[in-house]
């Protein structure tokens, strides 16, 4: 019995063996690719965020009316190697220089953070010391006056680092292929799938405004109440991604994009999922979501014609 035990792993080796001989691969070519590979993934990421920054800013700085959490935008982001996964530390120490310590890896053109001087590789500091992350700490910073500094090789320097006040749900990129969006309460996640799906800014403003109202409305506690009230039945997503669809249309509206077609991201999203075309479960069918489009279009072009504010039309209580 125990000789056959022996066997059966030597037996199954051989079932699931090659049936061909690979070429031998040299490790030299391999780590010269995988630099090659790195490089072109972080230069695609400077890329992808450039893009949603600039959009974002936008949509977030000209709703900010609108928002009751809203604090001033410095038109700059940070990242340590922390912010990267293991597999990719080593290419982010490399190619952007990056450590333990957060270190300035996009600065916006025409930002406050742009005219300050400031540069990649900086690091900003407060009254605490060094500001770990560009967002909540380095924003309230700014809104409540304390001295920022930064520093180039060693050297600290005084400057005045202010913002556009905007609404304060930072959009994050995620590297992912999925064709995704979402927000989850506190910022709003593109990810590079749905970067590359959309076809035009205006998409992705409107991409942006859709989750920028999901988390304006508070959908995500609503939906987690309605999924408590019903003992886990349902959490009545629908309507609320039918109301995104109608107040983001505003906040994309009201930043200067153009709305006209739109709706043509829902058709072509309908060609890779086709069940969205009839059927609804989480989010509304693709047709449904079309047809509100046009119709929140042709009640904005009115009040655009009226010269009324653009402000969506809110129930009465």
């Amino acid at each position: 019995m125990t000789r056959w035990l022996a066997i059966i792993p030597l037996v199954l080796l051989g079932c699931t063996s090659l049936n061909t001989r690979l070429p031998d691969t040299d490790v030299v070519a391999v780590q010269k690719e995988k630099i090659t590979q790195e490089q072109a993934a972080f230069e695609e990421i400077d890329r992808l965020r450039a893009r949603l920054d600039t959009v974002a800013h936008r949509v977030l700085s000209a709703n900010a009316d609108l928002c009751e959490k809203t604090a001033p935008d410095p038109g700059l982001k940070t990242q340590s190697l922390k912010s990267f996964p293991k597999e990719l530390r080593e290419g982010a120490r490399r190619e952007l220089g990056l450590g333990d310590k957060h270190l300035v890896v996009y600065v916006r053109p025409g930002s406050s953070a742009d005219k300050a001087g400031l540069q990649k590789g900086d690091q900003i500091f407060g009254k605490d010391g060094v500001l770990s992350a560009p967002g909540k700490t380095l924003n309230w910073h700014l809104k409540e006056g304390v001295q920022i500094q930064k520093s180039r090789l060693g050297v600290k320097e005084n400057i005045n680092l202010e913002g556009d006040e905007a609404c304060y749900y930072p959009a994050l990129l995620r590297m992912s292929s999925a064709i995704n969006a979402y927000a989850n309460g506190k910022s709003i996640i593109v990810t590079a799938g749905m970067m590359n799906f959309v076809k035009s800014d205006d998409e992705l403003a409107y991409i942006i405004g859709h989750e920028l109202a999901h988390n304006t409305q508070s959908h995500i506690r609503k939906s987690v109440t309605n999924y408590v009230l019903s003992l886990g039945g349902t959490r009545y997503t629908r309507i609320f991604e039918s109301e995104a669809d109608y107040v983001g249309l505003y906040y994309m509206a009201r930043a200067g994009f153009d709305p006209a077609n739109v709706e043509d991201l829902w058709r072509r999203l309908a060609l890779q999922s086709l069940r969205g075309i009839g059927r609804a479960k989480t989010h509304p069918a693709y047709p449904n979501r079309s047809v509100q489009i046009e119709a929140t279009r042709a009640e904005i072009a009115a009040k655009t014609s009226a010269g009324e504010p653009l402000i969506p039309e809110l129930k009465d209580e």
